[in-house]
């Protein structure tokens, strides 16, 4: 089996295959270009959450994220109370203008409160 590539093929395959190459390069290179660097979320001032600490203890730090709704949350600070645990509540800013008692709360019961 052969193939038979005509003049006009080719060229079409090579300018083809030198555009993707360029753009690429163009990509990687575009700090360069520019003079200006990419900006992401990420930053290395942002302090990230502790997932696991080394120690003998045996110990459970216990979080809840409050960003919907405060239905259950008078049942849920009266077990926590009822077995003297104290959790820490991330709370976004919707959550704490619509439920301002329960933010006064959470926080007279002594639990740790956090605005991620």
């Amino acid at each position: 089996m052969f193939f038979v590539f005509r003049k006009d093929k080719i060229y079409a395959y090579l300018v083809s295959i030198l555009t993707v190459v360029l753009l690429f390069y163009a990509a990687s290179n575009i700090n360069f270009i520019s003079g200006k660097s990419v900006e992401t979320s990420a930053t290395s001032e942002k302090l990230l959450p502790i997932y696991k600490v080394k120690t003998e203890e045996k110990k459970v730090a216990l979080t809840m994220n409050c960003a919907w709704n405060a239905d259950d949350m008078d049942k849920i600070l009266e077990i926590l109370e009822q077995n003297n645990v104290k959790i820490t509540f991330f709370m976004v800013g919707d959550w704490i203008d619509k439920f301002p008692d329960y933010v006064k709360k959470i926080n007279e019961a002594g639990h740790e409160i956090r605005k991620p």
